[in-house]
């Protein structure tokens, strides 16, 4: 490896470092509930970072732009801890360090590579969070969604075994795994605490992005407001969530050799074609 390219590649892993450090500590602060217990203390290390964050000077015009209502909901929706004004700074902090980092892989080297890895590094770290943030959202979203048929299955048993609504979802609650069961879990501590049902379902809804959950609500308020069946809605409404489910693993499945070609195009086609025309191409040039 030529000396010129040690500078590039310390400041690519600097920067790669950083941005990874960031990344899981904030992933340490989504992940703060625990199976069927209070929301545990935070962390030094956790309460540190957030100090931290909270004295990083923001200009006034971003802030207003990356800390707003819409970002604090999206956070809520991905299940971080911390607030929106924590995540502005945190997106700004990233975007110097990516900036400084492009800065010095410039002034390291000038050519096409050097070039191109700035740009890509400068991208990054700007665009970085908020990809992360949408996809950890479509990821709690479709944990959910794949959760939600088996449990309203138990739950409807429960029912027609004559157990009331409330006393169904704690015996089923109790054990369930997954993103679901805790917020469930958390859904009846509100109600333990003096909520009214609508009002901790409706909590629910706002905490997980799922697709499927608000059938399920309303099927709740229309059975506690009509007085019909909760248990026979529910059955309805797995198999169509079943069928749903399904639809989406085949949809999937139809987008994967789309989503294949771009790993075979860029990775296994140069190596191949390296493989099988250098030799005759060497054979030319060297016969001339």
């Amino acid at each position: 490896m030529p000396v010129s390219t040690f500078p590039i590649l310390i400041a690519v892993l600097v920067a790669l470092s950083t941005m990874l450090a960031c990344f899981a500590l904030v992933t340490a602060l989504g992940a703060r509930r625990g199976r069927g217990t209070r929301s545990p203390r935070p962390k030094p290390g956790a309460r540190l970072l957030r100090e931290v964050l909270r004295q990083i000077p923001i200009p006034e015009g971003i802030r207003r732009s990356w800390a707003s209502s819409a970002t604090a909901e999206r956070l809520r929706l991905a299940g971080v801890s911390i607030d929106a004004q924590e995540y502005a700074a945190l997106r700004w902090g990233l975007l110097w360090a990516g900036l400084l980092t492009a800065l010095g892989v410039l002034l390291a080297r000038s050519d096409l590579v050097a070039s191109t890895l700035a740009v890509l590094g400068a991208l990054g770290a700007y665009l970085g969070p908020e990809a992360w943030i949408s996809h950890r959202t479509e990821r709690r979203g479709e944990e959910v969604d794949n959760a939600l048929p088996n449990l309203l299955d138990r739950l409807a048993l429960g029912l027609e075994a004559g157990l009331g609504f409330e006393i169904a979802l704690r015996r089923v609650a109790a054990n369930y795994p997954g993103l679901l069961g805790d917020e469930l879990r958390r859904t009846l501590r509100r109600l333990d605490h003096g909520h009214r049902r609508a009002d901790a379902l409706q909590a629910l809804l706002r905490r997980l992005p799922s697709q499927d959950l608000p059938a399920f609500v309303t099927a709740v308020r229309q059975s506690d407001r009509l007085g019909t069946s909760l248990a026979q809605t529910l059955r309805v409404q797995t198999r169509l969530l079943r069928a749903r489910r399904r639809r989406r693993a085949e949809e999937a499945s139809r987008r994967l050799p789309v989503v294949i070609v771009f790993p075979l195009v860029f990775f296994f086609l140069p190596a191949l074609l390296i493989i099988y025309l250098a030799p005759p191409l060497l054979h030319v040039f060297l016969a001339r």
